[in-house]
């Protein structure tokens, strides 16, 4: 062989090793240029709430309405959108953000069909990022009216504007009247304000027997990645309120019912509330973790001295003046409570979107890693607080949620407690914790949907204004709004469900539901308990905004209960999962 035949294989062999060996790195090369990827041009599309081609195919008055819903809805500002997102030019490219931005986007409420992708990547490694979003109906009419079996009535009527001429401005306005006195209310919310992008709110409610005026100043975690948010919030609120008692009381006529029993005593309560949280885990990797601190001063009055004998429930009239003596819960709440505390959270990273969790056929996020709100510290009288009859305490409170994957839908475990710890006469505590099951399965847009829920709940000390609730607004259709009532509670619910495959007007999507129920709420020291609990069975209509601004499911029912005692009952709820 030549020296320039050993020449040319030498030169052949060498770059074949060099070949081989950088294909080894490839995978490394192909990492880090990702990672050196820089946002190139954002580009925002707004559509209205009907396309054209949706408002040129449909008939004649269904397209005339879908026209005009159009021309009087202001669609939602570019510069509002543009400050929504996480990412700006220039930026490193990260993908993680461009799906936490869209979560933002569905999170405000007034828009659809929402989507934020990359598009591709010139040359210099730009990626142009295209952000498409609908806009929905935000004006909402509330035309509301419920009666119970035993005669009362709630109605109201409301107005309501979430994305006020397309800057994302929250106002509303109503009138009404519940049990025990008719209202009128306003209130106002606006976000991003300022280079600081607070948000600040005001609600104002005028009633026969008083009045409720709260406002509001904060700023919130906008990302995973936000370094800080603080909350500022004060309240005055005046009001007849329902204080449900134990038929075991001195004020009860023994447990022969299970039907609730109360007195409207005048409640005034004052509140001041503040928080300052900073983000402290890394800010692109790993569970969250944040931490701050802040105050609670909380001022409450329950009007006794107004008069020696109170209209209860039944009719009847009785003395309450056992509810202020030394040691009744109610002693343990009247006065100042200065409570400063520790603010702890956390949540996870990981999310998935589906549909008819919340809402009943729009797309929504589901957080599949458990979060946490931890709030703890001392109240003691050396604070300032005068409640109870001094000693040490200690309060807490905490919320706890964990969703998971299960089959062809998700479970969830959720719960929220407080407590007080200390001297005897300062201790109580309020828990309730409740399970479910959530599927849908089979059908493209028209699945069958299943839910099981149950709850149970147990508190100790309570007062009668913090008694756990059973009744037609919460979980039991043939019960008066507040049938039952106490420091113990346990309810479930199994119901099956068929989504239409169509939308009504092309604003709703609609289905029917079959369920049973069942559920009891009594105080400790009354002789009933689980054995005494109500059960029902129903059928009922189901109703989900799809291009409207809401959030839970309308279900509008008809139900028996299985003792005979009660039925049909006509209900609509929109607001809980059951």
């Amino acid at each position: 062989m030549t020296n320039e035949s050993c020449h040319y294989v030498t030169i052949k062999a060498f770059w074949a090793i060099f070949v081989m060996v950088a294909c080894l790195f490839v995978p490394c090369l192909g990492v880090n240029a990702a990672e050196n990827l820089r946002v190139g041009q954002v580009i925002i599309e707004r559509g209205d709430i009907f396309s054209p081609t949706e408002v040129r195919e449909a008939p004649g008055p269904i397209g005339l309405t879908r026209r005009l819903m159009n021309g009087l809805h202001t669609k939602t500002r570019a510069h509002v959108l543009r400050r929504e997102l996480l990412f700006r030019e220039g930026d490193p490219y990260r993908p993680e953000l461009l799906a936490e931005t869209e979560r933002n986007l569905r999170e405000l409420g007034y828009l659809n069909s929402i989507s934020v992708a990359a598009e591709d990547t010139s040359a210099d490694g730009r990626v142009r990022i295209r952000v498409r979003v609908r806009d929905s109906w935000s004006l909402k009419t509330n035309l509301s009216y419920t009666r119970s079996a035993a005669g009362d009535t709630r109605w109201s009527m409301t107005l309501s504007e979430a994305n006020f001429l397309g800057q994302g401005m929250t106002l509303g306005a109503g009138l009404g009247a519940d049990e025990n006195s008719a209202f009128s209310n306003f209130w106002f919310r606006r976000s991003r304000l300022t280079a600081a992008h607070l948000v600040v709110g005001a609600d104002y409610s005028q009633r026969g027997d008083g009045h409720i005026r709260a406002a509001f100043i904060s700023r919130p975690f906008y990302s995973l990645a936000g370094k800080w948010s603080f909350l500022v919030m004060a309240k005055d609120q005046l009001f007849d309120e329902r204080y449900y008692l134990s038929r075991a009381d001195p004020a009860g006529q023994g447990p022969g019912t299970s039907q609730s029993l109360y007195a409207l005593i005048p409640h005034h309560e004052k509140s001041l509330v503040a928080g300052l949280r900073l983000r402290l885990s890394p800010p692109t990797e790993g569970r969250l973790w944040r931490l701050g601190a802040g105050v609670e001063i909380r001022d409450q009055e329950f009007d006794l001295d107004g008069r020696s004998l109170w209209e209860l429930s039944d009719d009847r009239r009785v003395s309450l003046a056992y509810l202020a003596r030394p040691g009744e819960p109610l002693d343990r709440e009247q006065g100042l409570l200065v409570w400063p505390h520790l603010w702890l959270g956390t949540e996870g990273r990981r999310w998935a979107k589906t549909r008819f969790v919340w809402q009943y056929g729009a797309v929504e996020d589901v957080p599949l890693d458990a979060r946490l709100e931890l709030k703890v510290g001392p109240a003691g009288h050396a604070l300032g607080t005068d409640r109870g009859r001094g000693g040490a305490l200690w309060r807490a409170e905490l919320e706890w949620a964990r969703w998971g994957r299960l089959g062809p839908g998700f479970w969830t475990l959720q719960t929220i407690a407080e407590a007080q710890v200390g001297a005897r006469a300062n201790r109580y505590h309020r828990a309730h914790l409740w399970a479910g099951y959530l599927a849908h399965h089979g059908g493209g847009r028209a699945p069958w949907l299943t839910r099981v829920f149950a709850e149970v709940a147990h508190g100790q000390a309570l007062t009668g204004d913090r008694a756990f609730i059973l009744g037609l607004n919460r979980g039991m259709r043939t019960l008066d709004f507040d049938g039952q009532a106490g420091d113990r509670l346990v309810r479930w619910n199994v119901e099956q469900g068929k989504a239409a495959p169509w939308e009504v007007l092309g604003l709703f999507q609609t289905g029917v539901a079959v369920f049973y129920g069942g559920g009891a709420a009594w105080w400790r020291n009354e002789d009933r308990g689980p054995a005494d609990a109500r059960h029902e069975v129903g059928v009922g209509l189901r109703l989900g905004p799809t291009r409207a601004a809401g959030t839970f499911t309308s279900k509008l029912d008809v139900s028996w209960a299985l003792d005979g005692s009660r039925g049909p009952v006509f209900t609509a709820v929109s607001s809980g999962f059951f």
